[in-house]
């Protein structure tokens, strides 16, 4: 089923549901009957239209057996695949009512560009696009542990809104068929954004350990900037610092004037 996917996307999307974010649906360049499905830039899957089967992508690169998809296939938000006759592969959109003459109407009242996007406002979704990725697979009891730490823990605050974090029970078809360790208590998986593991731990160790991971595993991380709690000068005020740096210049300049 591994084939060359467009760079066309047909995005699905819901309302809500943290286990449905991160999802879409691509279209195959040579083969209109099938389209893949990918999360946070990992195929996961392909759905067939003619068989209305879907079939899971294992973390292995093998498929699975016929499964219920994790997201609503393009069938059951809009008509499949149609492609029209200018190359417009058009999942149920009603072209005819869409106006050419490229006017903006709020509240059913032209406006002009300006006036629209003020009204529509900043947007307020975050670029999570190159986020770490917090994998959290194990009984309730140990999830919500590692759950509570990461909204909570002043060690794991500072990455309260720059992660992705999921958690599963270990039968989840997510994780138990695609290739994740289930036994831990829990196990624990950190990856990039483009789906690759940079760690895994099979216990929780902690807040103070987890954050340690995330600092290293986090793009910006600069060894050079880790500061090194033995040196004496670490322990000194910064105030210290700076005071006995303004009494060495007023000596300095207080020289130079005899």
């Amino acid at each position: 089923m591994s084939r060359i996917i467009s760079p066309l996307l047909f995005v699905c999307v819901l309302a809500s549901g943290t286990l449905r974010a991160g999802y879409e649906w691509r279209i195959f360049d040579d083969d209109a009957d099938q389209v893949a499905l990918w999360r946070d830039g990992r195929q996961v899957g392909n759905y067939r239209f003619s068989s209305r089967a879907y079939y899971p992508r294992r973390a292995s690169g093998d498929w699975g057996q016929p499964c219920a998809p994790p997201y609503p296939p393009p069938g059951t938000v809009s008509s499949p695949g149609k492609i029209e006759a200018d190359g417009t592969v058009n999942f149920g959109l009603d072209r005819t009512r869409i106006s050419s003459n490229g006017k903006h109407l709020l509240n059913g009242k032209e406006v002009g560009k300006e006036e629209l996007l003020q009204a529509i406002g900043k947007s307020t979704l975050p670029h999570d696009g190159q986020w770490l990725c917090l994998t959290i697979i194990g009984p309730e009891a140990a999830r919500k542990k590692v759950l509570s730490d990461l909204q909570s823990n002043l060690l794991l605050m500072p990455w309260r809104d720059r992660i992705k974090v999921q958690d599963y029970a270990p039968d989840h078809w997510a994780v138990r068929d695609a290739g994740f360790v289930t036994a831990g208590q829990p196990t624990i998986y950190c990856q990039a954004a483009d789906g690759k593991v940079l760690h895994r731990q099979d216990e929780y160790r902690g807040p103070k350990a987890l954050a340690e991971v995330l600092r290293r595993a986090d793009p910006a991380y600069r060894p050079q900037l880790d500061p090194d709690l033995n040196d004496p000068l670490s322990r000194v005020p910064p105030w210290l610092i700076y005071l006995g740096g303004g009494v060495l210049v007023f000596l300095l300049l207080k020289g130079e004037d005899k």
